[in-house]
């Protein structure tokens, strides 16, 4: 899976491409003024009736506070130093996964490991979502592991509804 994620206060898009042995599938989910629309491959847009801002994939959406941040140290990197921290997130949800046989998708847990500056703002992570869900009937478990980089950061980012 590669894609891109686009955050403009609670607004957000998530585009993710899935490489399978029989072929290649898209998915395309965002969140405009508290409307959620989702997209697979090229089909029509559908509008997410009952999708609220507490079902966010916005990967900050579940920080309160301060106290939902856990400092977990500091280290040099290119002579600068930078700041770990590991905060509750979930910047994709199961749900989005193009496989006609997975379903009832739950999310139990979902964590982000931040590289940030001094000024707070991310540099790298990680983002670990753990959960369940039924494939073909049958009850699995779903691991999520995904690799961040940071770009635009503090810059104006559009995001809009389709």
């Amino acid at each position: 899976m590669k894609g891109s994620l686009a955050v403009s206060g609670p607004d957000y898009r998530v585009a993710a491409s899935f490489t399978f042995e029989d072929g290649t599938a898209t998915v395309d989910h965002r969140f405009v003024k508290g409307k959620g629309y989702v997209r697979f491959d090229r089909d029509k847009w559908q509008t997410l009736t009952g999708f609220t801002a507490a079902q966010s994939m916005s990967p900050f959406a579940l920080v309160s506070g301060a106290a939902a941040v856990r400092f977990v140290g500091a280290e040099k990197v290119g002579g600068k130093t930078l700041y770990h921290v590991e905060i509750p997130s979930v910047p994709f949800h199961p749900s989005l996964i193009p496989a006609s046989n997975l379903t009832k998708e739950v999310v139990t847990r979902g964590v982000m490991q931040l590289l940030i500056d001094a000024a707070g703002r991310p540099v790298s992570g990680t983002a670990t979502i753990e959960g369940t869900g039924r494939v073909s009937g049958q009850l699995q478990e779903i691991i999520i592991e995904l690799n961040l980089t940071f770009t635009k950061v503090g810059q104006t980012v559009t995001v809009s509804a389709p």
